[in-house]
């Protein structure tokens, strides 16, 4: 425990020394660094089965998602269970289908029941993936805005309007579902 406190603190003294000689009147430490300084040890932890990996103040709004799944929306979450192995802070969202890594931009100007959506919407196309049927393009799309829209009436959230959203064509140009 002791060698990774010292760790995260070499790298906050780094980080001052690096603005000294940039000559910076005083170090920014950011926020990132000193949450790692006081919680070394939880860069990476599970939370229902599933590893949430990034700091704490990006992961609480997937923490918040992942419980509101589990408590209100039984279908939805065996397959975010099944289809989910890791969830990482990477902005932009996106669903690594080979692997069931699922990147999220969960921030503080989010709601945590739009990212349970979101994690919903990545499981099925994982699990659509998994099943060999159309899990990507419009077809794709559509399938997994369904299941979203069938989470949010399950927990009394606005509908997504799934054809409006299917004219913009959304996924030609933040396909990340490799």
């Amino acid at each position: 425990m002791f060698g990774l406190i010292f760790k995260s603190m070499k790298k906050i003294i780094l980080a001052g020394l690096t603005a000294l000689t940039m000559g910076c009147a005083s170090p920014q430490i950011t926020k990132a660094a000193s949450w790692q300084a006081e919680n070394p040890s939880r860069e990476s932890f599970p939370h229902r089965g599933i590893e949430i990996e990034g700091l704490g103040w990006r992961t609480a709004k997937v923490i918040q998602a992942l419980d509101l799944i589990y408590d209100r929306d039984p279908q939805n979450w065996l397959a975010v269970e099944k289809n989910i192995k890791k969830i990482r802070y990477n902005p932009p969202s996106g669903m690594l289908v080979y692997t069931g890594i699922f990147y999220t931009n969960a921030n503080d100007s989010e709601d945590y029941r739009w990212v349970g959506g979101e994690i919903v919407h990545d499981a099925w196309h994982r699990e659509y993936y998994l099943r060999e049927e159309v899990y990507s393009g419009r077809e794709g799309e559509k399938k997994c805005l369904e299941r979203q829209n069938e989470f949010f009436s399950r927990i009394g959230y606005p509908l997504l309007n799934i054809e409006k959203l299917l004219e913009t064509r959304y996924w030609e140009t933040q396909n990340r579902w490799w």
